[in-house]
């Protein structure tokens, strides 16, 4: 809350402060994308660096420019000077964003153009060689990697950078007094986090919002910083301070009542939304149901923690699956296989189905169940051995451990021990032999059903073995023929929803899934649907959180003498990167665990695919390059289109600095009285609450006698009764005629100058 009135270095201090401290909170939203380091000192130091010099620089040319006006106030040039004044503030902020910029880039110069992590002051062209290839890095990453990320020196660096941007483009607007518009560039910091994650952290809402709309009581429209306001009257300033009051309570209020209602609509179960009908959350709780529609558009998730795990060091489970859906009629998929028995088990044996071999020491895995309720207990994909308390059951069939449901707060530890599944190994399964039941192959009889199989047929069938078909199928969805990843796809009004998803290429995860495997099958394929969740993110003490969010559905296609095994034909941006056993361009590399991983999944090379094979499916059959997935979520003309729009940010900011510097000033009544009574202010002469405008002039006339001993002029008292008579009748008249501009120029000069010469004069 700064009023009107005060001085150039409180404003431009408390100007710079707000700002710092919105870009600062802002910043802390990319921890949800990108896991917390020495990143955010680093970010907090250049910001506190940038802002000060921008600040600085500001400070000095407003204090210089309003010298310079008060100079030329004394000698009767008192329009000139504030037109002056008003330019060279406007000038100020330009000069002070340069001075950042030049600031801001040497700060990432110094302290990531080195060969280490070390802070060199002093840069050189290596520093910006060393720059571009953590850039080229830092978009590699973003590429191949889900998030959050780690926080690698590539990737700090574009968050630091993209901070200073934000900084300087929001501080030359709320410089050149646009504070309306200064919070715009903040959106840039959220946006990651609301495309990826969906959320924005509380604190960082309310730290921002608070602080831009203070911002609006720092610089008020009207005001130039560094000059008085347009009147010294105590009541004026009471009315100042009583609205800039107002402004800061109604910016706490605004603020707090946001957060309020977005809290309690997201807390609301009938608006936290459900997934294709998939999760039902009746209070605090998630559950996943046993039927999935694939004609419901996918809706807001819950963002209640489902549960949380620990593993060993730079290890994570890939999905967790509840359960595996067998029959589709077209439009649902359900449990249709016959049930086995529930096996009863303990903690020595390994669970999986038979033929399932499993390699190698179990790897440890402590999970800790959340809001989630349900019958069937969620495990790792992979073979492993479960200790937990209550009566459960295994059913070797479906793969699904089921029991008397989950209870928020329980806790079990599974020992998963991996398969080996190599590109090799999944290729040399045999081209026949079914799981132990029935119904794996079925394909739905809908109005379609030929279009579909041909449209398989074109996309795979020609492939050598079943594996080589599976990777063409999911190649072909994901990054293929146009596929698009939108979650507000909505298929609620089609007959045949496999086809219209296949026509419109359209959809999310569920479309996905069910169309790889009716496609599937239609090549006698054994395929069915795993529901469950995707590994969630880390929660800042060493383990990972999984919320209704990370629901997923996948398909998983059976290879005899291996088993069931997983595909991703849903893009990168829902699932993350690829399983490595299932995009055979990274060549023959050994897995340590067949589901995905952030430790293990992503390559230390992208796969390229060769000029000649544009479309991955086309040449899936039989060669082990031909199945290559590009799988990028950020093209190259993208980043292009991002790097146009921060210019024509820039330089529009620019274009308003310089307009705002070349724009003649109207003058009109109020504004040439109240540089009259500027220039009574300096030389100490001020008109009381109770002086109206028609007693002013009598009263400063009086004024000049009692301190010059000498009377006012009668050609400057007719002048000064006509300036203050045109700016009453604007004020009050119904219908007014002012003088022109010119005619108001002329006569404010010579006001000033009778007034300057006249109070100057010694007695």
């Amino acid at each position: 809350m700064i009023p009107a009135h005060r001085g150039p270095l409180v404003r431009t201090v408390a100007s710079g402060v707000l700002v710092a401290i919105a870009v600062i909170a802002s910043m802390h939203a990319l921890t949800l994308v990108i896991d917390p380091g020495p990143w955010l000192t680093a970010g907090t130091t250049g910001v506190v660096l940038v802002s000060t010099t921008s600040c600085l620089v500001r400070y000095f040319l407003i204090r210089a420019a309003v010298d310079r006006a008060a100079v030329r106030r004394a000698a009767g040039q008192g329009l000139s000077a504030d037109r002056a004044a008003d330019r060279a503030a406007g000038s100020a902020s330009f000069v002070a964003t340069a001075a950042g910029v030049v600031v801001a880039f040497w700060f990432v110069l110094a302290r990531y153009g080195g060969p280490g992590q070390r802070f060199e002051p002093f840069v050189g062209p290596d520093a910006f060689d060393q720059v571009i290839e953590r850039f080229r890095q830092a978009t590699e990453t973003m590429s191949t990697q889900v998030a959050p990320v780690g926080p690698g020196e590539a990737i700090s660096m574009v968050a630091v950078g993209g901070t200073l941007l934000v900084l300087l483009v929001t501080d030359s607007l709320a410089g050149a007094r646009m504070p309306g518009f200064a919070g715009v560039p903040l959106l840039l910091l959220w946006t990651p986090p609301l495309t990826l994650i969906g959320e924005v952290q509380w604190p960082v809402f309310v730290i921002s919002v608070t602080a831009m709309l203070l911002l609006l009581t720092v610089d008020p429209v009207g005001v130039t910083p560094g000059r008085h306001s347009d009147s010294d009257s105590a009541a004026v300033r009471r009315a100042q301070r009583f609205r800039s009051w107002i402004t800061a309570l109604t910016s706490v209020a605004v603020a707090a009542t946001s957060l309020g209602v977005a809290t309690g609509m997201a807390s609301l179960p009938a608006l936290a939304g459900t997934w294709n009908q998939l999760i039902s959350t009746p209070s605090d709780t998630v559950e996943l149901s046993s039927e999935l529609d694939m004609r419901q558009p996918l809706s807001a998730r819950s963002s209640s923690t489902v549960l949380t795990y620990t593993m060993g060091e730079d290890e994570t489970a890939g999905p967790l699956r509840v359960m595996t859906l067998t029959a589709f009629d077209g439009v649902q998929t359900r449990r249709a296989v016959s049930e086995g028995g529930l096996a009863e088990f303990d903690s020595s044996r390994v669970l999986a189905p038979e033929g399932e071999g499993a390699v190698g020491e179990g790897r440890p895995m402590d999970i800790e169940i959340g809001q989630l309720t349900g019958a069937e207990l969620p495990v790792p994909l992979e073979p492993r051995s479960i200790d937990v308390e209550g009566a459960w059951g295994y059913d070797a069939i479906r793969d699904e451990v089921r029991g008397d449901g989950t209870e928020p707060g329980s806790r079990y530890r599974v020992e998963v021990v991996d398969r080996e599944l190599t590109p090799e190994r999944l290729r040399s399964a045999p081209m026949t032999g079914d799981p132990r039941s029935a119904g794996y192959t079925e394909v739905p009889d809908t109005e379609h059903r030929d279009e579909i199989a041909a449209y398989a047929q074109d996309v795979a069938g020609d492939a050598a073995t079943r594996f080589d078909a599976a990777v063409a199928l999911q190649n072909h969805l994901r990054s293929g023929q146009g596929f698009v990843y939108n979650p507000d796809a909505d298929y609620r009004g089609s007959s045949d929803t496999v086809w219209d998803f296949l026509q419109d290429k359209e959809g999310y995860c569920t479309q996905y899934a069910l169309s790889m495997m009716v496609m599937a099958r239609s090549l006698d394929i054994p395929a069915r649907i795993g529901i469950g969740w995707l590994p969630g993110r880390p929660d800042g003490q060493g383990g990972y959180r999984v919320t209704g969010q990370d629901s997923h559905a996948w398909p998983e296609i059976y290879f005899p003498t291996v088993g069931w095994v997983r595909f991703e034909p849903t893009p990168q941006v829902q699932t993350g990167p690829l399983p490595s056993y299932a995009n055979p361009g990274l060549g023959s590399l050994p897995s340590a665990s067949p589901t995905p991983t952030r430790a293990n999944e992503v390559p230390s090379q992208r796969p390229t695919q060769a000029p000649e094979q544009s479309d991955p499916a086309a040449s899936a059959g039989g060669s082990s390059e031909g199945g290559d997935v590009t799988d990028r979520t950020l093209p190259g003309w993208a980043w292009a289109v991002a790097v146009i729009i921060g210019l024509g940010v820039l330089g529009g900011a620019a274009w308003l600095l310089l307009r705002r510097r070349t724009e003649a000033e109207v003058l009109d009544p109020e504004r040439a009285w109240s540089r009259v009574l500027a220039l009574l202010a300096e030389q100490d002469v001020h008109l009381g609450p109770s002086v109206t405008l028609r007693r002013a002039p009598a009263y400063i006339a009086d004024e000049v006698r009692t301190r010059t001993g000498a009377p006012l002029p009668d050609d400057a008292t007719e002048r000064l009764t006509a300036l203050a008579g045109a700016a009453e009748e604007e004020r009050y008249a119904r219908h007014a005629t002012p003088p022109t501009p010119m005619e108001l120029e002329e006569l404010t000069q010579s006001v000033t100058t009778t007034l300057t010469e006249a109070l100057t004069r010694k007695p």
